[in-house]
């Protein structure tokens, strides 16, 4: 069964990655908690799922680069969420495949074009608001998005998204201040994964 083969694989190279993580960083504070295993199984459930659907038995060129995306975000998912941060190294396997993905799924014509304009908002005007983590992870999701057709307003409505998810779960547990600010700084990754499923 093709999900299972996906789910044990995206589990495998996940748990290989955090292990990889915690012998090349002494003071890395990742915890197998259950929290952890949570997320962990939960991403590849959802990247295993994604994967087998959106590309299905004929096209089987396209699974090793929806399969990066989803262990990159389900391991950045993780140590974002117990340690702030996000691992640089992490991101060039992502973007790499992104990248391939864009060329072998037919992009639309601008796609170029777009994905130079999403950039430039990122990094001129949006990184002020979160982490270069963060900024590169939106990059990255663009890159399948675009891949699979989207235009500039998809990966807008991609950012709003991982906003509204952010202030719905926030606001629920009170850490939003009278100016609309984060009381206390929160992992952001996780609200941009989750909001990614919308717009594949």
């Amino acid at each position: 069964m093709l999900f299972f083969r996906l789910f044990v694989l995206q589990l495998m190279l996940a748990l290989a990655i955090l292990k990889l993580i915690t012998v090349l960083d002494r003071g890395h504070g990742l915890k197998a908690d259950r929290a952890a295993g949570g997320i962990l199984l939960a991403g590849c459930c959802l990247g295993a799922g994604y994967t087998a659907r959106l590309c299905g038995p004929q096209q089987p060129v396209l699974w090793p680069g929806y399969l990066v995306l989803a262990v990159y975000l389900t391991v950045c998912t993780i140590t974002d969420f117990q340690t702030h941060k996000v691992y640089d190294i992490l991101q060039v396997p992502a973007a790499v495949a992104g990248a391939v993905l864009c060329l072998l799924q037919v992009p639309m014509p601008e796609g170029g074009r777009v994905l130079v304009s999403f950039a430039l908002l990122q990094y001129l005007l949006f990184t002020r608001y979160y982490g270069e983590g963060d900024v590169m992870a939106f990059q990255i999701c663009s890159l399948y998005i675009v891949g699979r057709g989207g235009d500039l307003r998809t990966l807008l409505l991609h950012m709003a998204l991982a906003f509204i998810l952010l202030g719905a779960v926030q606001g629920l547990k009170h850490n939003i201040n009278q100016k609309g600010n984060l009381k206390v700084p929160v992992p952001f990754l996780p609200y941009i994964a989750c909001s990614l499923l919308w717009f594949l």
